[in-house]
């Protein structure tokens, strides 16, 4: 595992095609975890953020809309996107135990999950946010996508 490497829930490809989502219009946030990358199991029914440990105090909150969300096709790729948070600043008070990032449906009674990113270098070690300034981004291909051959 490395900072960046993510994985999406199967859970969400299948809600998605219910139409249990809708990601136009739905509220989408992120929460930093303190859950090891490796033991996020993306096979689990109904994942949702109360399945993991939540870190939140000083400048890192527990909960972070995400903003500017936007859902369209380009092609055969459909994508799932969203404006990169604002650098969270170094505090005493942050957490210590951060190790994921988990994008998740805030409309959703459950906080269902869509997938994970990798916030280590190694897959085990925190951030440290008490003395480093953090900015997280998504990647050029978005939150997450699907491609239809």
């Amino acid at each position: 595992m490395a900072a960046g490497d993510n994985k999406q829930f199967r859970d969400y490809a299948l809600k998605e095609g219910q139409g249990v989502y809708d990601n136009s219009s739905d509220s989408i946030a992120i929460a930093f975890i303190s859950d090891a990358y490796s033991t996020v199991d993306v096979n689990a029914t109904n994942p949702k953020l109360a399945d993991y440990t939540v870190s939140s105090g000083g400048n890192i909150l527990a909960v972070n809309t995400l903003s500017s969300v936007t859902w369209a096709r380009s092609a055969g790729v459909t994508t799932l996107d969203a404006a990169d948070l604002a650098t969270f600043v170094k505090d005493a008070s942050n957490p210590t135990d951060v190790k994921c990032a988990l994008v998740y449906n805030d409309t959703s009674a459950s906080d269902d999950a869509y997938c994970v990113y990798d916030l280590t270098a190694d897959g085990t070690t925190s951030l440290d946010l008490v003395n480093s300034d953090f900015t997280f981004s998504f990647g050029a291909s978005g939150i997450l996508t699907a491609t239809v051959a």
